[in-house]
């Protein structure tokens, strides 16, 4: 772990997000939070980390966000009528790759996508929707076909707000499909971790659920 890291985080505020700010300050990297509305950050993090109010779907605004640093971490995620995925995902690459040296991206996508398990797919297109999962799809598979950024792409199982523990079972092994569910906590931890751990970098995405 090199101290000096400098961490933009897109998704800040939200519930990965925040687990994420948390825990990296824990750990020691310099964080850059990123979001739409800086009154949502806590005021102790607030004080700890420099905040950056813009959105991802601007490209200007993410390319000031990038600037600068040594890692990109996303934990955004679209629902409802929201669709961001893709053209948020496009705007970080793209900014990413413009860099004199560009950072690694460590981005959160979903099980179920890449061809990963099309029975998933199917239930989460039942649960949120047709264009929702498309949309992360398309954002998918933009990180995918990157060849200018080195990046991490992390595919949680069923995400859950209960408590962490530090635990978690990831894997590259494309037919590792039905996992256990994993706390927002601890797919937090395994995004810290990667910040450091270069194993995951790679095409292939990286599977992630919940161990006890």
């Amino acid at each position: 772990m090199n101290p000096q890291t400098k961490i933009v985080v897109f998704g800040a505020t939200g519930k990965v997000g925040t687990h994420f700010v948390e825990q990296a300050l824990q750990v020691g990297y310099q964080v850059r939070a990123f979001a739409r509305n800086r009154a949502k950050l806590s005021q102790a993090v607030a004080d700890k980390i420099e905040i950056l109010e813009g959105d991802a779907l601007n490209s200007a605004d993410v390319e000031r966000a990038v600037a600068d640093v040594d890692v990109v971490v996303s934990c955004l995620g679209g629902t409802g009528k929201r669709l961001i995925m893709q053209t948020a995902y496009n705007n970080i690459m793209t900014a990413a790759a413009k860099q004199p040296h560009p950072p690694r991206c460590i981005m959160i996508s979903s099980v179920g996508l890449g061809g990963t398990s099309w029975l998933i797919k199917f239930m989460l297109t039942l649960i949120a929707g047709k264009g929702a999962i498309a949309d992360f799809e398309k954002a998918d598979r933009r990180i995918r076909e990157e060849t200018a950024v080195p990046f991490v792409l992390v595919r949680p199982y069923a995400l859950t707000d209960k408590p962490g523990n530090g635990r978690y079972r990831a894997t590259q092994k494309q037919n590792a499909t039905f996992m256990q569910p994993i706390p927002r906590a601890d797919v937090a931890r395994f995004m810290v971790d990667a910040v450091a751990d270069r194993q995951w970098d790679g095409k292939l995405g990286v599977q992630l659920g919940g161990k006890k």
